[in-house]
């Protein structure tokens, strides 16, 4: 049997360093399983979904071009492609630099530097057929499905016919929602096209378009071209549903930060048969953990002031925005516990009432025959459901009549609430805290200021990497509720991550501030802000007098916020107001 891994890997800012290490460790144990088969085995790992948001859906793209064309840049512990982009290439002075197409009212960072980073790690190798295309990575499966949370700031409609009243009375309408969450999906082959995959770098430019920071990308979409993202979801037709429609995206991390249900939904496309669900497994990476940020103690009373209420006003909109992507994982799997225990219950039922067996088992064979009108799934469903209940002794030890009741009255309770096909998600969750991260302040953009902290980081995903693979290692023999571990055939990582863990601490950047970076490059990031700001407030036709105003009251917050020294005049140092 085949063993299928999907990867859904958060925004993270320049904590895709911590992502990037993470991801070469997975996939290295990945690859050694593979290489350790004996021949002829059916115990292949292979990778056949890799969805991302924000800097997330930049690695995506990024590992599964290097799955499938340039697998030699998988290897490597300081060589591999996402190291190259997210710990050697990717600085403040490159971000800060000018490149022809970047749109400078709109951006206080260079989007074209980001792009080409990816021209020179994915598209490059590809010009004039220079180089060979090798033979895809042993981890790679024949088929990639790559999905890019979007944020879409043109907006998609979708309409539902209504009855609408009127000056007349009923008549048809249609009740239309606007939608700006968005996604962009591409089977991968491996043969190479370039029109698709200069599309892809462009939806990668887009999906880490982080607000103000870089510009909002363009990318012409087609509503038949891309109905797979688009007119099998209900979408109303745009641009008469033929030609392309430019739209304009921004960080895909805005709406969906947690792409986990992309995985979801493009591993559907994939997974049929009950083995599929059975060897299915999820890797999701994230530097940020899921906690809770319920605030028991906010409340409104005659105190409260404006300020509090709009910040938790805020914070609630926010934080919900990022709920459902991820529960929808919870929702599925607790629903599935439920059925376990129906089913449960369901057999003592039977078995307590055995004389009417037959009465039961008739009345089943008509509910199924009634769910199952428009389909032929229904057997699939019975040897899937019985595989994965008869599991003991004293189940295979039951009459065949009572097996078969129990099993069509699973089906039943199984179809009607919608879980037909739904199993348990195997989903191992990769994640750190805040405080072990060097590049977490700046709203994670500090690691762009300095090269060390991005190597810290890196190191620390390599060593969550490793722990996960030894977990996997030392309870893959154990059956908990969500199902059998990954069945991994690797070397220990014990050692492995001693040693990391010893480099690690030798950095002592785990609690790193401001002031702790290079000061040159605090004070070039500084200078672009005040710029822009001034260049922003001139577009918005502000006075003379009032931009003045607002300059100088934000220079003593900026300075204080990026740690930049007191300015002095005559050797005397100014005040904050001056500052």
């Amino acid at each position: 049997m085949t063993y299928r891994v999907a990867f859904a890997i958060s925004g993270a800012v320049s904590l895709g360093s911590y992502e990037a290490g993470t991801i070469y460790e997975i996939i290295s144990a990945l690859s050694e399983h593979n290489k350790n088969l004996p021949e002829n085995s059916n115990d292949r790992i292979e990778i056949d979904v890799l969805s991302g948001a924000s800097a997330g859906g930049m690695t995506a793209a990024l590992i599964a071009h290097k799955l499938l064309y340039d697998p030699a840049m998988l290897n490597g512990e300081t060589s591999n492609a996402a190291y190259k982009a997210w710990v050697e290439k990717v600085d403040i002075q490159g971000l800060l630099s000018h490149h022809d197409g970047d749109f400078t009212r709109t951006s206080l960072l260079s989007s074209n530097f980001v792009g080409k980073i990816a021209e020179d790690l994915i598209t490059n190798r590809h010009k004039n057929n220079e180089i060979p295309e090798p033979a895809p990575h042993n981890t790679a499966a024949k088929k990639i499905h790559l999905g890019l949370a979007m944020s879409n700031l043109n907006g998609v409609d979708y309409k539902l016919d209504v009855f609408s009243t009127s000056e007349e009375g009923l008549d048809q309408g249609k009740f239309i929602q606007t939608r700006f969450q968005d996604r962009v999906t591409e089977e991968l082959t491996n043969e190479y096209k370039a029109k698709q995959w200069e599309d892809i770098i462009t939806a990668c430019r887009g999906c880490g378009a982080f607000p103000f920071a870089f510009s909002p990308m363009k990318l012409a979409r087609n509503w038949v071209r891309h109905q797979h993202d688009y007119a099998s979801r209900g979408a109303s037709p745009f641009n008469n549903g033929s030609k392309d429609e430019n739209f304009y995206y921004m960080d895909g991390g805005a709406f969906n930060n947690y792409p986990l249900g992309l995985a979801r939904t493009l591993t559907r496309k994939i997974d049929s048969t009950p083995e599929d669900f059975e060897n299915r497994y999820y890797f999701y990476i994230s530097p940020n953990p899921k906690n809770s940020v319920r605030d028991a103690n906010f409340k409104v009373d005659a105190t409260s002031g404006m300020k509090d209420t709009a910040m938790q006003m805020a914070k609630s909109i926010f934080w919900q925005g990022r709920f459902q992507e991820w529960m929808q994982v919870e929702t599925v799997n607790e629903k599935v516990k439920q059925l376990d225990k129906r089913a449960e219950d369901l057999l003592q039922i039977l078995s307590n009432n055995i004389n009417q067996l037959q009465i039961r088992n008739a009345a089943y064979d008509s509910l199924l025959d009634a769910l199952y009108s428009t389909s032929s799934s229904y057997t699939n469903d019975f040897q899937r459901l019985e595989k994965a209940y008869c599991t003991t002794p004293q189940h295979q030890q039951l009459s065949s009549l009572l097996r078969n009741t129990w099993i069509k009255g699973i089906v039943i309770m199984e179809k009607s609430g919608g879980l037909e096909n739904r199993e348990s998600m195997k989903v191992y969750t990769i994640t750190t805290t805040n405080k072990d991260l060097a590049s977490e302040h700046l709203a994670g953009f500090l690691g762009f200021l300095n090269k060390r902290l991005r190597e810290h980081d890196y190191l620390l995903g390599r060593i969550r990497g490793m722990q996960v693979v030894e977990h996997i290692l030392n309870h893959k023999g154990n059956t908990k509720a969500l199902g059998k571990h990954l069945p991994l055939n690797v070397t220990s990582r014990a050692a492995r991550i001693n040693e990391a863990t010893a480099q690690l601490l030798a950095m002592d950047l785990s609690d790193v501030k401001m002031k702790d970076v290079n000061y040159e490059n605090r004070q070039a990031l500084y200078n672009r802000v005040r710029e822009r700001m001034k260049q922003w407030l001139k577009d918005e036709n502000v006075s003379w007098i009032k931009t003045q105003g607002i300059m100088l009251a934000s220079k003593s917050y900026l300075k204080n916020s990026f740690e930049i020294e007191k300015q002095k005049l005559l050797c005397i140092t100014m005040p904050a107001w001056y500052r």
